[in-house]
């Protein structure tokens, strides 16, 4: 049963950048470090790339070292909850999701890390629009719809918005979900003069994801508002909208049947062609190059089975990297079940309508 994301919480005013979360991915890769050594090895790279950072054209939300470490694990918190990592007992690791990014991190020496390429914008939009939306999205509908003059303008609409938001995402979403919207949106009528301070956790930062994902604009010097780019006047227009014109990606229907060929198609320098469009032998051949490196990267036990929801987003992600095809979940999971009833097929497909249940199976030659 799916359940409601109420959003990412255990962040400040100060976690600006998406690239701190790249970081700790290819810091950990494919071991277990405790927090501390993490922290320690995040502060030093950060202070490694501080010239990258500085020529960065929004350079805000730097991580310094101190005794408290207050900036790695304010980040790291930022990569948990978007299950790109997982920490217990002190100790932290790439998830099975966060594995799907690995292979793009890769970086030749002249390239700014704080620069994020079409992978890591691609994999952090979606994974924001999975585990806060709501907030998310109601940052994005003000930037589009109400022209704020300022960052404080902004923050100033959210609490309504925000209110809005919840409103409309509960009346279309099913009874348990809607429960705890209901909860949600409790609190935030009860927010009354809601502190500058708790408004800064939450604004800024989305507005900074939105610069490092190319949806927003960088403020200059002269304090121009943050607005929509080209690219984030498009993606808002693509997204789906509910009561009022409200945008939500509710039920995650969205998100898998659409989300991947929408950003294919508005964030490459040239619009890759639909997976609907490529002939069916040509398919059937590119599935089965792309599942068995899916096998090759994901794999984490000496059994050949990887789960399907995180092949399907490494899949995707290669298609248009390597292809230049824009493909989405649901038409490659369709896909990969037709062609793995063929005789000459080296895989099967075992869905489940739990994602933790579905798997990509492998047979031996």
């Amino acid at each position: 049963m799916s359940k409601y994301e109420s959003g990412i919480t255990d962040i400040n005013v100060l976690v600006r950048r998406l690239g701190y979360v790249s970081a700790i991915l290819r810091l950990l890769e494919h071991n277990t470090l405790s927090e501390s050594m993490l922290y320690s090895r995040l502060e030093k790279w950060s202070l490694d790339h501080k010239q990258d950072f500085a020529t960065y054209p929004n350079p805000q939300g730097f991580i310094n070292a101190t005794r408290e470490q207050t900036g790695p694990k304010r980040y790291t918190n930022l990569a948990v909850s978007l299950g790109l990592v997982g920490r217990i007992a002190g100790a932290c690791r790439v998830t099975r999701f966060g594995k799907t990014l690995l292979p793009f991190l890769d970086q030749g020496p002249d390239r700014n890390p704080f620069e994020l390429i079409y992978a890591e914008q691609c994999a952090y939009l979606y994974w924001l629009l999975v585990k806060d939306s709501d907030q998310f999205l109601t940052v994005i509908r003000i930037l589009a719809e109400e022209s704020p003059q300022s960052l404080s303008d902004l923050q100033s609409f959210f609490p309504e918005c925000y209110r809005q938001q919840l409103q409309a995402h509960m009346l279309t979403a099913e009874k348990h979900i809607a429960r705890d919207i209901l909860a949600v949106r409790n609190r935030v009528e009860h927010w009354g003069k809601v502190p500058k301070r708790t408004l800064e956790n939450i604004v800024p930062p989305r507005v900074h994801w939105l610069i490092d994902l190319g949806l927003v604009s960088t403020e200059d010097s002269k304090g121009k508002p943050p607005q929509l780019t080209t690219t984030g006047i498009r993606f808002y227009k693509n997204l789906p909208k509910i009561r009022e014109g409200i945008p939500a990606v509710h039920r995650n229907a969205w998100l898998r049947n659409s989300f991947f060929g929408v950003v294919g198609q508005i964030f490459t320098d040239e619009p890759a062609r639909m997976w609907s469009k490529i002939k069916p032998e040509k398919k059937k051949e590119l599935l089965n190059k792309l599942a068995f490196g899916a096998l090759e990267t994901l794999r984490s036990t000496p059994i050949p089975k990887i789960s399907l929801y995180p092949a399907l987003i490494y899949m995707v992600l290669l298609l248009t990297v390597d292809n230049g095809i824009a493909a989405n979940l649901e038409e490659l999971r369709a896909d990969l079940d037709i062609f793995s009833k063929d005789s000459d097929t080296q895989y099967a497909v075992r869905f489940s309508h739990r994602e933790n249940e579905s798997y990509l199976i492998f047979f031996p030659t």
